[in-house]
């Protein structure tokens, strides 16, 4: 009788314990996840590969893009999020191709593809180290997605384990200018944000 309770102890024990490695052990998503480095606005934020700041994000209803000597405007049945920042790497060149709007509820929202790329926006570009040059982020997201939104870079998100970095903005979604113009410039910064503040 003792023997058997000793083993159905044992085999209850031997459950829990199975139980508990089931639901604390990561998933496997979690173990291959993105190295992540977090900062806020007008910070230096880095990563192992490259650096990253934003010092401006700023909210529109409409898009105006001049780009030699043509303008076009875009519109949205959402909100135009335009973010200027610089990016460096540190070790070794690399391209930055991979940014989203993530907002507060974890939506998240990619850059947008609809503007064309020869304004000098991310993606696009090659950062060398010790180089530091503009990144211009554009996001077409909800209006209810702006408050609190968190701007995240990485070089790609194809690779397992790579760098990511994550900048919380200090946008509420009160202040959308009813249209942002941004213009080519044949010179550095390659993109100028109008009207001026």
């Amino acid at each position: 009788m003792m023997r058997m309770l000793r083993s159905a102890l044992a085999l209850l024990f031997a459950a829990a314990v199975l139980y508990g490695m089931q639901h604390t052990r990561p998933l496997y998503s979690d173990i291959t996840s993105p190295i992540v480095a977090s900062g806020g606005m007008n910070e230096r934020v880095e990563a192992r590969a490259f650096a990253l700041s934003l010092d401006s994000a700023r909210l529109a209803r409409v898009l105006n893009v001049e780009s030699f000597g043509k303008s076009k405007t875009y519109t949205s049945s959402g909100v135009w999020v335009v973010v200027e920042g610089e990016a460096e790497a540190k070790s070794e060149t690399l391209g930055l191709t991979s940014g989203e709007w993530l907002s507060r509820s974890g939506v998240r929202y990619v850059l947008t593809d609809r503007v064309p790329a020869t304004i000098g926006m991310m993606p696009g570009d090659v950062y060398q180290p010790g180089l530091p040059r503009r990144v211009l982020l554009m996001f077409e997201v909800p209006e209810d997605a702006v408050a609190g939104g968190t701007v995240v870079v990485a070089p790609t998100k194809l690779l397992p384990l790579d760098d990511e970095i994550r900048i919380a903005t200090n946008v509420s979604g009160k202040h959308i200018e009813p249209a942002i113009t941004i213009r080519r410039n044949e010179e550095r910064p390659p993109w100028t944000v109008l009207p001026q503040r």
